[in-house]
């Protein structure tokens, strides 16, 4: 049995919960889940920032980026997937190492509101679909989401991405 070695990517670049409300980074995603209040600044749907997935990382793969967002390095991650269990959001997904063009935003919130509350947010212009020759993104509730058994891995909708939402990890990213 041939299996795919997967690593972890984490649907959100933006600017976390913890770094909006300032706080001392300190905690667990669920008691900064926990805590949001609806109509508080920043989106809902991102990356929390309490570091939970930091802390269950075997491989000290996950760190968080100067705005309290989570990134992982995929030459260091080895696809345990403890981290896609303790994530409140449920921003973190296994894919196959060889997928490396992937959104970095899941906000169901349409674009005007997005383009306020994230300056890494996909808006669902629909730019990354219409570039994309093998069909393989598409937009749906707000958001780029792309079909890993149709992407070829050009990157034109890396490229092409007029907010940086969506990232390759071979080193496209979009022109903004």
């Amino acid at each position: 049995m041939n299996r795919k070695r997967k690593v972890a990517v984490i649907r959100c670049s933006g600017i976390s919960l913890r770094e909006r409300m300032e706080g001392d980074g300190a905690g667990d995603c669920a008691l900064w889940k926990a805590s949001y209040l609806p109509g508080a600044p920043g989106c809902a749907y991102g990356c929390l920032g309490g570091g939970s997935c930091v802390e269950v990382c075997p491989r000290h793969a996950i760190s968080l980026r100067e705005n309290g967002s989570a990134q992982v390095d995929r030459d260091m991650c080895i696809g345990c997937g403890k981290c896609v269990k303790i994530c409140p959001q449920q921003l973190i997904e296994l894919v196959p190492t060889e997928n490396t063009i992937q959104p970095f935003c899941v906000s169901e919130a349409d674009g005007k509101e997005t383009r306020t509350s994230c300056p890494a947010g996909c808006i669902g212009c629909g730019i990354c679909e219409k570039s994309c020759p093998s069909g393989a993104v598409c937009v749906t509730d707000h958001h780029a989401r792309i079909d890993q058994e149709r992407c070829i891995a050009c990157g034109m909708c890396a490229e092409r991405c007029p907010r940086g939402v969506i990232h390759d990890a071979n080193g496209i990213i979009s022109i903004r």
